[in-house]
């Protein structure tokens, strides 16, 4: 595949706009800037014949994916997983970042302006009515760890199935005083994640006390405020378990800062199994989650959606992808690991 207009833009420092303008020779382009973007045209050999049939075909042969943080660990598999995907079908890969809880949709815009051909939402808050806009528009959406509406298509790990198993572990330790540090509240995986936890409990006759349910927001700091609040009490739980590695992380530092020793004196494990999990001390038990699968089936689901030309427009009902979870057995819970 030869070079495109975004590897223009990239090589002369400039805006696609701009490489659009010079190519079609509308509008007013500063002679300077006119004359890099020629060379980054002559230096990278770019077709413009190719680039006008891919605006008549409105194509750009590119995937959008858009995850919340993109120095956050977690998301690194999921790109990994859509990156190969999108190579294998010979499509490239842009990236936005797209913080959770924010109300600026800046990427939805770009993208359905024909740069990207197709989309690859990851945690994202965003409304139904913004994505049918772009769906309307003939590019298909594919939602990956959120399920907003049964029209679109999603792919989710089974976080129930997975708060269940970790909390069925702890249990067979002989933990019945367990406490959780949420994630945030609104989100599917930590309702799911507390749902499974709740529903081990109650099948072996115990409960979670509600005062053993501590904020969190999975992102660093709120493990350890979480703990240090549960050392304030005058009765410890017998295990935490943590919406996420990072905050099962922050909560082994906060304890063992004020003399705990985990999982001696309380067990702690998270949920994710990024690669931190590996080699705290001690080692952390986790529900391992396929995060590169997630990306490379939501992304081959897309694109093979586009490339068949069927079904762009969204379905009645789209399928909602449920990926199985396994529990990765370490040493935070009391086992040798």
């Amino acid at each position: 595949m030869g070079a495109t207009i975004f590897d223009v833009a990239k090589h002369a420092g400039v805006s696609i706009g701009t490489v659009s303008r010079v190519l079609n020779n509308r509008d007013r382009v500063h002679p300077k800037t006119r004359e890099r973007v020629l060379k980054s045209i002559e230096a990278l050999n770019f077709s413009a014949n190719a680039y006008a049939r891919g605006l008549a075909n409105q194509q750009t042969d590119t995937l959008g994916l858009v995850i919340p943080q993109v120095n956050d660990s977690f998301y690194f598999e999921i790109v990994r997983g859509v990156e190969d995907a999108a190579t294998e079908a010979g499509y490239r890969l842009l990236i936005a970042s797209q913080p959770r809880h924010s109300e600026e949709h800046r990427y939805l815009d770009l993208f359905q302006r024909s740069y990207v051909d197709a989309m690859v939402l990851v945690a994202i808050d965003v409304h139904i009515y913004e994505l049918r806009e772009v769906i309307d528009r003939g590019v298909p959406v594919v939602l990956v760890h959120q399920n907003i509406d049964k029209s679109v298509p999603s792919f989710q790990a089974d976080n129930f199935g997975g708060g269940r198993e970790i909390t069925q572990h702890l249990i067979g330790h002989g933990y019945t005083r367990l406490a959780y540090i949420t994630g945030t509240d609104h989100t599917p995986d930590n309702r799911d994640r507390l749902r499974g936890m709740r529903d081990a409990l109650n099948s072996s006759g115990l409960s979670l006390e509600e005062t053993n349910i501590l904020a969190g927001d999975f992102l660093p700091g709120s493990g350890y405020r979480a703990a240090l609040e549960l050392m304030r009490r005058p009765e410890l739980p017998h295990a935490i378990f943590a919406a996420n590695d990072q905050m099962a992380v922050d909560a082994i530092k906060a304890l063992r800062e004020h003399g705990l020793r985990v999982p001696d004196d309380i067990a702690v494990v998270g949920f994710d199994d990024v690669l931190m999990a590996q080699y705290v001390s001690p080692t952390l038990t986790t529900v391992h989650q396929p995060l590169y699968e997630l990306g490379l089936q939501a992304a081959q689901m897309v694109l093979t959606t586009l490339q068949n030309q069927e079904n762009v427009r969204s379905p009645a009902l789209a399928p909602s992808v449920l990926l199985p979870t396994t529990l990765k057995i370490r040493q935070s819970c009391g086992c040798k690991g």
